[in-house]
């Protein structure tokens, strides 16, 4: 009787110890610290809310069980998230978002494309920075399926045009295509003609040169024909 009473204390003694060893870890990697990177669309806080949403995810292990690397389809315009434990207390999120030119309206919604003309996202919001692409013919739009256009040069000129108004930091409203594949960038009251010839850095620095004269007035500027050896530029006022 003695001694299923000490081996019963034995066993209750390891049992507690082990628990209060549980119990430790568990509240060793308690996460402290979350750094996020590569959001561009979200702040560091609304990735958190949106990731972290789970009743467990305070600690460091079961959060990187739960989520490591995942596919976000709950999350608009987030492809992946990948999540490293950089210590105990600290882990980090890195956000892989999708990849997106522009976007185009059908039905009341905003449907975002990636350079492969791929509508990517289906959504009510309109992003900032993300031009509006108008005057391209479509119909039958699924999401996760190329956008059935005629034309399908048309993507490789609209990557090539972002690219290019990127890098000069130049943010139009939508971007308008004619039939012909002309282009016209509208910004606010105005708007500047640029032709076919859309890959041309020339015409893209000048109309940053210009951008700040248009500020207030109402009309068309047009650079369809411009060159370097071109020394006026119309630009025809609409009342």
């Amino acid at each position: 009787m003695q001694g299923k009473r000490k081996k019963l204390i034995i066993i209750l003694t390891v049992a507690g110890i082990l628990l209060l060893g549980l119990l430790a870890l568990y509240h060793f990697f308690t996460i402290a610290e979350v750094k996020v990177e590569g959001n561009d669309r979200y702040s560091e806080e609304e990735i958190k809310e949106m990731v972290m949403n789970h009743k467990y995810d305070y600690n460091t292990l079961y959060f990187w069980w739960r989520i490591h690397k995942k596919e976000m389809e709950d999350i608009p315009f987030v492809d992946t998230v990948e999540v490293s434990i950089l210590s105990h207390n600290k882990v980090k999120i890195k956000v892989y978002e999708k990849d997106i030119v522009g976007y185009v309206r059908h039905l009341g919604y905003n449907l975002y494309f990636d350079k492969e003309g791929i509508v990517v996202e289906s959504s009510s919001e309109e992003i900032e920075g993300i031009p509006r692409i108008k005057g391209i013919a479509f119909d039958n739009v699924e999401l996760y399926k190329k956008l059935p256009v005629e034309e399908e040069d048309v993507f490789k000129k609209i990557l090539n045009l972002t690219k290019l108004l990127d890098k000069y930091e130049i943010a139009p409203d939508s971007i308008n295509f004619s039939q012909s594949l002309s282009v016209t960038l509208s910004f606010k009251d105005a708007n500047v003609l640029l032709g076919k010839d859309i890959e041309n850095d020339e015409k893209i620095v000048k109309l940053k040169q210009l951008l700040p004269d248009l500020q207030g007035m109402k009309g068309t500027l047009h650079l369809e024909n411009y060159d370097e050896d071109m020394k006026n530029i119309t630009f025809k006022k609409e009342e």
